[in-house]
């Protein structure tokens, strides 16, 4: 059949595809290098800031180190000159002395001394604690027990603050003890640490360090609120490492469940930790920055590949162009206006131009071969629904006595919705082999359309239908699936014994037959009822 003298020009010329292509590829090979390049930037910005802000933690734990010794020294310094110039009958001397040491190094909010009963001998400033009260709390009464250098934890005084206490033991020249000399930090005022920890530690790029003691309780942080409370290696794996005495750093999630780049240090001697922590947001901002300026140098070399590709592409196509416009009226059968040069730069056109020129003359074979196979279906190789009509057409008017086999495979549409499309095609196969082993060489399967099948059988009777539909519904049955379930068959029966019977009757009636097979349960076989009311099947 020749082609329509009107066509529909086809969507894009080769020129244009080709240049899309290859845009599309450059613009691919780009995106993957900006990708890798991106990803790589920003693992090396994340390395680099968690040995950063280790090397940061490591700095102000030596600077808290020689803090926390210059406050103990001064306490030790304090608390033997007290005791060798104590003065009972001048308790004014006293505490003259106990304000100059507060005031002098500005290292404490407050300083006591407390007597070995727990009693408040002195305090400076006189109103922070009541002289001869017996202080309730448990850090003091630690620090009492303990007779030694003491550093406490976080805990809230009498007058509900929150402080920190770094005491020192007091014993006269013949070695009797008589209770300690405490310094007071109140955390959430100013005092020398907060100075060194507390203010200016969130930086402008969101960075912020803060400290915890040796039990995980923070010492400093940034949010005031946060003072006080107890982290748990849960909370935070740093903390366990912090308390093994261990430095390093490692990718957290902070308090507030966001990702953190953090650097820790232990304080030797007093086993306090510094966390510096920077969020992993602007490792991200970073890298991006760097692929924009990338990108900002990257834009005249981009442009003129371009245009490169798009010249190239215009001279490798328009050979092809013209050799398609030819092809184009000779399946037209008219010859073209133009024939195209055959001595082309082009290796592909100068061969497509001697291949077009060979195979005019056998498109007309070709068209004839397609025409047959015209009749067979593509997916199962069996005739199809249009060879049937022709077949069955011949066969009606030479009055050839037949049969019809109508077959519907069950539950087809379950197949394909649990199992997909593919596996119902590979059963579709299965069955329309199936159905060729069992019949004669004489009889013909055809595929009628979406899971039926009409079968043809050649000068057969009642009986020998009946059996060979039969045959076809057990074997069917019995058939080992690719998903693990039998699958069934129902059919429906008729017969052409040289009648009048149209093509259309006989099909309607082996249809019917059919019906009736799977509205009685499938899996079976029923013959049509004006033939003999006779099924067969489970």
């Amino acid at each position: 059949m020749p082609f329509s003298s009107k066509r529909k020009a086809g969507k894009y010329k080769l020129s244009t595809l080709t240049c899309g292509l290859a845009f599309c590829a450059f613009f691919l090979i780009l995106a993957a290098c900006l990708l890798i390049s991106y990803v790589s930037q920003k693992e090396s910005i994340e390395q680099q800031t968690l040995r950063l802000n280790e090397i940061h933690a490591k700095e102000l734990s030596r600077i808290a180190q020689t803090l926390i010794y210059s406050m103990q020294s001064s306490l030790a310094r304090t608390s033997k000159y007290i005791m060798a110039n104590q003065d009972k009958a001048r308790e004014d001397a006293g505490q003259q002395l106990l304000d100059y040491f507060r005031q002098s190094n500005s290292f404490f909010n407050a300083v006591l001394i407390v007597n070995e009963d727990g009693a408040v001998r002195m305090a400076s400033p006189m109103n922070s604690y009541q002289r001869g009260v017996v202080p309730t709390t448990i850090q003091i009464e630690t620090a009492l027990h303990k007779r030694e250098a003491y550093i406490s934890k976080p805990y809230r005084d009498t007058n509900n603050r929150l402080v920190l206490m770094i005491s020192y033991p007091l014993y006269t020249d013949q070695g009797n003890y008589r209770g300690i000399l405490a310094g007071i930090l109140y955390l959430e005022e100013a005092n020398r640490l907060s100075e060194l920890f507390g203010e200016g530690s969130k930086k402008e790029d969101g960075s912020y360090f803060y400290v915890v003691d040796n039990e995980g309780n923070i010492l400093y942080h940034p949010v005031a609120k946060r003072i006080g409370r107890h982290l748990t290696q849960n909370d935070n794996p740093i903390i366990g490492e912090l308390q093994d005495g261990k430095s390093g750093n490692q990718l957290v999630l902070n308090l507030e469940h966001k990702e953190m780049l953090a650097g820790y240090a232990a304080i030797p001697g007093i086993r306090w930790g510094i966390i510096f922590q920077t969020p992993v947001y602007n490792t991200t901002i970073f890298s991006a920055q760097l692929i924009k300026s990338m990108l900002f140098y990257l834009v005249p070399v981009i442009i003129l590949m371009l245009m490169i590709i798009y010249q190239l592409s215009i001279r490798l196509s328009r050979p092809l162009e013209e050799l398609a416009d030819y092809a184009h009226s000779i399946a037209g059968e008219s010859k073209g206006s133009f024939r195209p040069e055959q001595n082309m730069w082009n290796y592909e056109a100068h061969e497509l131009h001697y291949a077009i020129m060979t195979l005019e003359q056998q498109t007309r074979e070709k068209e004839r071969k397609l025409q047959q196979e015209a009749h067979y279906d593509a997916l199962t190789g069996v005739l199809n629904r249009r060879a049937l009509r022709a077949i069955m057409q011949n066969w009606i008017d030479n009055s050839y006595p037949f049969a019809i086999i109508m077959l519907d495979i069950d539950y087809f549409k379950k197949i394909n919705d649990t199992y997909g499309h593919t596996m119902g095609d590979e059963m579709l196969r299965r069955v329309a082999t199936l159905i060729e082993e069992q019949i004669q060489p004489a009889d013909l399967c055809f595929r009628y359309g979406g899971e039926e099948f009409v079968i043809l059988l050649f000068e057969a009777d009642l009986m020998m239908t009946m059996k060979t539909a039969e045959q076809i519904r057990k074997v069917a049955e019995q058939s080992p699936t690719p998903y693990g379930e039998p699958v069934t068959v129902s059919l429906g029966m008729t017969l052409y014994d040289g009648d009048e019977s149209s093509m259309e009757a006989l099909l309607e009636q082996a249809d019917s037959a059919l019906y009736d097979a799977k509205k009685t349960g499938r899996n079976r076989m029923i013959v049509y009822e004006g033939l003999d009311d006779i099924s067969a099947g489970d």
